[in-house]
């Protein structure tokens, strides 16, 4: 292969040699540049922005802090003592509290089986709408599908 290049090499005239090393130099540059140089320098441009959106994000994000930490110091307990708002919030979402028992701040529930999803949308509601604070939550799967015990619940 090397023996047939050479040949072929010296076959060709000078300002032919000349015009092939300057097409293979043009070349080689083409290549780095396409291969290496262009993604590089657009794989680097995209991280840019990515980071760029990072730090507006929490820029964003700080600028927020405040008024969240305003709005969970605010979310207080509303509607009385924390065993009424259960016994009425439980009582609307058609949740049945067998037991319930009181601990210094906090409250002890073991509930009927319910449907997980009932559970979840009540949570929500004691969480954000009355300002309780689930702390400790056991549940098991029932016979049926979609269906949950609770066997200890404590809310604060």
């Amino acid at each position: 292969m090397k023996q047939q290049f050479l040949t072929w090499w010296t076959g060709l005239q000078q300002r032919e040699q000349r015009l092939v090393a300057g097409a293979a130099v043009v070349v080689v540059l083409g290549l780095f540049y396409w291969m290496l140089w262009q993604p590089l320098h657009q794989a680097r441009d995209v991280q840019q922005q990515k980071v760029q959106s990072a730090q507006r994000q929490l820029s964003q994000l700080q600028q927020l802090l405040p008024q969240l930490k305003a709005a969970s110091v605010t979310t207080a307990r509303s509607g009385g003592s924390l065993a009424q708002i259960i016994s009425n919030s439980a009582r609307s979402s058609g949740i049945s509290v067998s037991r319930m028992q009181p601990q210094n701040e906090q409250l002890t529930l073991v509930l009927e089986d319910v449907s997980f999803d009932k559970l979840l949308s009540w949570l929500h509601a004691l969480q954000y709408q009355h300002g309780v604070k689930l702390v400790n939550l056991d549940v098991a799967t029932a016979e049926t599908p979609g269906i949950v015990r609770v066997r200890r619940m404590v809310v604060e």
